[in-house]
């Protein structure tokens, strides 16, 4: 599998992309599914311009280029070889085009901390080109800071700080080893998104028949012109800054000093960013491949991993793809053999996730209200195998026992003191406390894949994987993410030799996806969901309680529904502990529902405050990063540190609605656990 899903690019809305999807398609048919479909979008996608390329120049006093941007990583000898040759070059997708000349200010990782820290110091962006570092914060959200403050344009590289390091292994750069090259240029979208969908339909489905916006009235599409370099081009603009250095925890390790700007220095007068990006509407194409239940067909398990890339993507996204793929060939095996599932096990191949996880947010806003109703899980592997050296899972709080237990069957696949399964090793290399006995760490989930849309939208629960290397915090994802270098060889030659990772994220997988299947009682823990409740309680009460208690607002009925939550989820599962598989179909099944909706209680149809595509109460991210829960976390936030403020009353009100809606939802979270027909109504 992993040779032919990165033998050529595939990026969404293209022909080689389309191939790719009908290969998938018959391949799940050749396996043995009952059936496997092509779904298909209309959605606004961004390209290169063919034949004039983006770049950056450095102009001297006169306006003569100094120095120009490479168009390109130039192609590698490596064996099997990767023909690059026909690879997308280097863009910022969605950027618009157009050409702007100025001189540089230097931002760092471009959050709204490294602004205010331009602030401070005098410096400003306005009708300045501005540069910053991958890291930290998406790229939409560095472009979209840039451009409310003034900027007339971004430019992103990868500073050898996050693709390099100062490691051992830092000088063996790709092809030699897993280190990225000075030529390596990180691509990506720069969309703003806050849960829309595509840009122009936002909240419905992008079918042939919908109604679209202008891109005008998109607010996802950046409205300034932004281009990625590899770190050597970052260089040459970089040491020709001048202004004051920046503080230590804004250097990268580029020799040089970094500098604020926006002088430059002799002979560099001012950097010309010349942008040639474009959009159209094109046809993209989910894979959908079924396997129906046996007792239950209308309850879903869903496995899903995008199947786009950048260019050959053998590490994002197709190490998740081949492992899909395995998983299907060995079920396909066991329905040879008579087997069948209790509850229908979903496939789903995903195309322009790399766009704006496209496919993923159009296929939920056009069968959302079936996946409400029917869903048991959706379960996510992205990047499949980064590296051999620990799991990375993100997860609702009440699939976290499940993940868990399943951990504990898959062997770990090479010799090691940390031990002989992956919970094992997990446990050790990634502890959630500093306890010699600590269970692993796993992450609720963030905002980075498919998985987004089910359970911000509509409230499923989900399960998010990856093997990742041990230094997550320098290297986000890993250093040659998104580049033309993310080859066959990459992986055969440095990851996963022998793809012994490969298997063991299958087995994970399927693990997983066949305990929701298979099991009686669904595997879904309240308890586990309602001690993260508490957390997100307790954070907020011990570091803020004076303040409400100071502005005269009760915490009170909170604090109850939080009780009322835990105290349910325990009487709940003190039930299910005296049921058997004797039980009667029927009331295994009401209990079943009970799991099911508790999670979709979180979700408020309304949405969140300045993120209406964003609905689910607990596990939406806040515009602040705070623990607690999101909206009203923003709101304590927006109070600052005087909250007895009179120019605060609007701020105080928006505080006291939040702390109103969250009792709700929590309460209506614990309702949904109580004896059906009781006297909770």
């Amino acid at each position: 599998f992993r040779r032919i899903l990165t033998q050529k690019p595939h990026m969404a809305g293209t022909q080689d992309g389309h191939d790719l999807a009908d290969y998938v398609r018959r391949t799940w048919l050749d396996q043995g599914l009952d059936s496997a479909h092509i779904a298909p979008y209309d959605v606004l996608l961004s390209y290169p311009h063919p034949d004039r390329p983006s770049y950056v120049a450095l102009l001297d006093d006169s306006g003569n280029e100094m120095f120009r941007s490479s168009p390109g990583e130039p192609p590698l000898d490596v064996d099997p070889p990767a023909d690059i040759s026909s690879m997308v070059p280097p863009f910022a997708a969605y950027s618009p085009s157009g050409v702007v000349e100025g001189s540089l200010v230097y931002i760092n990782y471009g959050r709204s901390s490294d602004f205010d820290t331009l602030e401070s110091r005098g410096v400003s962006v306005r009708g300045k080109i501005t540069i910053g570092r991958y890291g930290r914060t998406s790229r939409g959200r560095k472009l979209r800071r840039a451009q409310d403050r003034g900027a007339i344009g971004l430019i992103l590289y990868s500073d050898p700080k996050e693709v390099v390091g100062t490691g051992s292994g830092r000088t063996r750069m790709y092809p030699d080893g897993w280190y990225a090259p000075g030529s390596a240029v990180q691509r990506g979208h720069f969309l703003y998104g806050t849960g829309e969908g595509e840009p122009l339909t936002p909240g419905y489905p992008a079918t042939d028949y919908a109604y679209r916006i202008d891109q005008s009235e998109s607010d996802q599409l950046p409205t300034i012109p932004a281009h990625v370099i590899g770190y050597t081009d970052a260089l040459e603009l970089l040491r020709h800054m001048g202004g004051s250095i920046v503080p230590s925890s804004w250097r990268g390790l580029l020799d040089i000093d970094y500098r604020f700007g926006p002088d430059m220095q002799h002979p560099a007068s001012q950097v010309r960013l010349d942008v040639n990006v474009g959009t159209e509407t094109r046809t993209i194409h989910n894979v959908v491949g079924i396997i129906r239940g046996r007792e239950e067909p209308d309850r879903y398990v869903v496995l899903g991993n995008h199947r786009d890339a950048w260019n050959l993507g053998a590490v994002d996204p197709n190490s998740g793809t081949a492992c899909l793929l395995e998983i299907t060939r060995a079920l396909g095996e066991m329905m040879r053999r008579g087997w069948r599932p209790r509850r229908t096990l979903m496939f789903v191949s995903w195309d322009a996730e790399e766009h704006g996880m496209h496919g993923s947010y159009e296929w939920i806003e056009e069968f959302g209200k079936i996946m409400s109703d029917r869903a048991v899980a959706y379960i996510n592997v992205d990047n499949a195998v980064r590296d051999d050296y620990t799991l990375r899972a993100r997860a609702t709080p009440s699939l976290k026992p499940v993940l868990k237990e399943a951990a504990k069957m898959v062997p770990w696949p090479v010799s090691t003191r940390d031990g002989d399964t992956l919970y094992q090793v997990w446990s050790k290399r990634s502890p959630q406390t500093s306890a010699p006995d600590s269970p692993p760490e796993i992450d609720l989930p963030a905002s980075a894949s498919d998985y987004v849309p089910f359970v911000r939208r509509i409230g499923v629960p989900i399960l998010d994987l990856a093997l990742v290397h041990r230094y997550t915090y320098t290297y986000p994802n890993f250093p040659l993410y998104h580049t033309a270098y993310e080859t066959f060889h990459l992986q055969k030659s440095f990851i996963d030799p022998d793809f012994q990772f490969h298997r063991l994220m299958s087995q994970l997988w399927g693990n997983v996806a066949l305990s929701l299947a298979e099991s009686w009682i669904l595997p879904i823990d309240p308890s586990e969901y309602a001690d993260t409740v508490q957390e997100m309680y307790n954070w907020l009460e011990n570091g803020y309680g004076d303040k409400f208690e100071g502005s005269a607002i009760s915490l009170d009925a909170l604090e109850s529904a939080v009780a009322n939550f835990s105290q349910a989820a325990m009487v709940f599962e003190e039930e299910l502990s005296s049921l058997g598989n004797e039980t009667d179909p029927l009331v295994a099944r009401m209990y079943n529902d009970q799991l099911m909706q508790m999670e979709r209680a979180f979700i408020d149809p309304l949405g969140i405050p300045y993120r209406k595509f964003y609905r689910h109460t607990i596990l939406s991210s806040g515009l602040y990063t705070t623990d607690t829960f999101p909206a009203l976390g923003d709101a304590v936030r927006r109070m600052g540190s005087d909250w007895t403020d009179p120019g605060k009353a609007d701020k105080l009100e928006e505080l006291k609605e939040q702390l109103s809606i969250i009792t709700f939802f929590i309460q209506s979270a614990a309702n949904t656990l109580a004896k059906p027909a009781s006297t909770v109504f």
